[in-house]
């Protein structure tokens, strides 16, 4: 009873985030993403209703409308309990979902708005400073320009410093997505100069400049889609499968945890495990197999376990 209550609060909290973070897509695609039938999906909808958030989906518009997300008071939080709060998303950011640490900072600044005087330019200053500042290394206003060009669709040049460049490179972004990836902040769009879509690290951008032009997004896009190809930051529609032999001594570390939604585990000779997984970028398999030292063999592709081994050759040579 209690497994079943508790997977029917996650998936009415997966169709909410989907509906909110994905509404242009079919309402079939929904309901098959969830695993559940047409009649259960309705149920849902009700239940969530109920508790304040209404929605329904325009067949003419192909896309789901949000009708009402009801405001709930938030009265009897003390100073104290509202600034933790603001520190809990730093943790909650760092390492959660793209879509509910978004609207978890989102929250915690209408918590921050709902205090007086020097209590709120203190919890303001708290956020700003342990959250993006010194949690995400992020200017408070570049961090507020991104948030408003993903929300009204509005395309945006930013000044972007690459790591090691000498100074900023230019791009015309689309912001589609913004969202959170191993204690850093993440902006997606498309490029219409480039013609792709690019993702870029919110902390190294510079400078965000509107360019009074709006954009729709490609109806192509899936966020949810390109980001579980991701192993770590970098989301992409195309994958490559990559193999990892892992030692009888690190194969419990790697067994207990789901690193990525498509591996696969398989037994090998003396009591070592294979890792198989599909994946955007293979370089990040290699950059975490590598921090198992030598209980950890690249095996496949040909060109990662080259790019492995002269890497380990540098390493070698550095301790030698």
């Amino acid at each position: 009873m209690a497994i079943s209550y508790q997977r029917r609060l996650q998936r009415l909290l997966e169709i909410l985030v989907e509906v909110k973070s994905q509404p242009g897509q079919p309402l079939r695609g929904l309901i098959d993403k969830l695993g559940i039938s047409k009649a259960q999906f309705y149920k849902d909808r009700k239940i969530l209703a109920e508790l304040g958030f209404s929605f329904h989906y325009d067949r003419c518009a192909g896309r789901f409308v949000v009708d009402g997300d009801a405001f709930l008071p938030v009265e009897d939080l003390s100073v104290s309990e509202r600034i933790l709060l603001v520190l809990a998303v730093r943790q909650l950011s760092s390492s959660g979902d793209f879509y509910i640490g978004y609207h978890a900072l989102k929250a915690a600044k209408k918590l921050i708005a709902g205090l007086d005087g020097d209590s709120a330019r203190f919890a303001s200053a708290v956020f700003d400073d342990l959250v993006l500042r010194e949690g995400f290394g992020c200017r408070p206003d570049i961090v507020e320009r991104l948030q408003e060009a993903v929300a009204q669709r509005r395309r945006i040049r930013i000044d972007y410093l690459k790591p090691g460049a000498f100074k900023p490179a230019c791009y015309e972004l689309d912001p589609y997505s913004f969202f959170f990836r191993r204690r850093a902040l993440y902006v997606e769009g498309h490029c219409p100069t480039r013609k792709a879509l690019r993702t870029f690290r919110v902390n190294r951008i510079q400078r965000v400049a509107s360019t009074g032009i709006f954009f729709q997004p490609r109806e192509d896009y899936d966020f949810g889609r390109r980001s579980r190809s991701a192993f770590s930051v970098f989301t992409s529609e195309n994958t490559q499968a990559v193999r990892v032999r892992f030692s009888s001594r690190a194969r419990p570390y790697i067994e207990e945890i789901l690193w990525h939604p498509s591996q696969q585990l398989q037994a090998g000779k003396d009591d070592s495990l294979i890792f198989t997984a599909d994946v955007a970028n293979p370089r990040e398999v290699l950059w975490w197999a590598m921090s198992w030292g030598g209980d950890a063999e690249i095996l496949e592709p040909d060109w990662l376990r080259r790019e492995a081994a002269r890497e380990s050759r540098k390493m070698a040579e550095l301790y030698r």
